[in-house]
């Protein structure tokens, strides 16, 4: 029997060339994880139980990985992405989900990068930002291109649903578990807004921003980041006020989140033995998860077990040119 010491929540956030941590005990300890190598970190994650973070860099075109401490660097992706922005840890059933705006996918692997799987890619433009509810078996995102807006699916990519159509480019998706509520920030509107779960109830939280990015909720509060003022914000989350600078001087902080047990709890059917599957385990509504299987295999009738056929419409999508 292990003793588990819950650890403090501190904000991870993402600075193109580093990654740094900032305790919310005290607001002033800015650190650099130290990590080697990364030339244009943008989203960022992490996997409580492991101890590890997770980023996309845009400029190597990889999906990477480390310990807290910055050991054990790995990149996970490192073929077929084009501008991965958006990307999610699913902490129950241990899978990495991304979202690519150069490439009009939204695809999901193992946490090592294995059993790679195209989940979405008609009718895609330009995903963002990803947010993911493994205990509920559904994912969200935003969209950049020509009608920008929030949609929702199946964790397995089925069941596909605009939420949110009239916003401009949502960022900072980020989903407060314990309220069921969705919050995003709008760099069109410069808003942070927030919703129900189906995109219904709006609200808006914060109007006089001059330009958010990030964003991340933590118990009572959001926190964002802001390009114009260089600085990471809090502000209670329903009404907006108590508004607190903490931490100023800093360029362009690409993703930020709080890094912290309750934010990676719940359970699904995945969680336990990866649902009996051979290769992935997909959470969805209802009948609580799907087995799947890496680009160029078939399900087999068990609906357990994938063997080596190739999917033929699947090919083109992990095609090197």
């Amino acid at each position: 029997m292990k003793n588990c010491i819950v650890p403090e929540a501190f904000l991870l956030f993402s600075r193109h060339t580093d990654i740094r941590r900032i305790s919310l005990e005290t607001n002033n300890n800015n650190v650099a994880i130290p990590l080697t190598g990364v030339k244009e970190a943008s989203a960022l994650d992490f996997d409580v139980t492991d101890n590890r973070i997770y980023w996309t860099d845009i400029t190597l075109k990889t999906i990477s990985r480390a310990f807290m401490n910055g050991s054990a660097l790995e990149h996970v992706v490192e073929f077929g992405l084009d501008y991965p922005e958006g990307m999610a840890v699913d902490w129950l059933g241990k899978n990495l989900y991304w979202a690519d705006t150069g490439t009009n996918r939204i695809e999901v692997s193992k946490l090592d990068g294995q059993h790679r799987q195209v989940l979405v890619w008609k009718d895609l433009d330009s995903p963002r930002a990803l947010a993911l509810d493994p205990a509920e078996g559904y994912m969200y995102w935003t969209e950049w291109g020509g009608k920008p807006k929030i949609d929702r699916a199946a964790m397995d990519g089925t069941g596909r649903l605009t939420l949110v159509s009239d916003v401009g480019r949502a960022n900072g998706l980020t989903i407060d578990y314990a309220e069921r509520r969705l919050y995003w920030t709008d760099l069109d509107t410069t808003l942070i807004e927030s919703s129900n779960m189906l995109g219904e109830e709006r609200e808006v939280i914060a109007d006089d921003l001059p330009h958010p990015f990030g964003l991340t909720q933590y118990q009572d509060y959001i926190y964002w980041t802001d390009w114009s003022q260089r600085s990471i914000e809090r502000a209670n989350k329903t009404s907006g006020q108590n508004r607190t600078v903490i931490q100023g001087h800093l360029d362009y902080v690409m993703d930020i989140l709080v890094f912290h047990s309750s934010r990676q709890g719940g359970w699904n059917a995945c969680a336990a033995t990866n649902g009996h599957c051979s290769h992935l385990c997909l959470a969805v509504p209802i009948s609580g998860f799907v087995c799947g299987c890496p680009a160029h295999f078939l399900l087999n009738g068990d609906n357990k077990t994938c063997s080596g056929e190739i999917r033929r419409f699947h090919t083109k999508y992990f095609s090197q040119e």
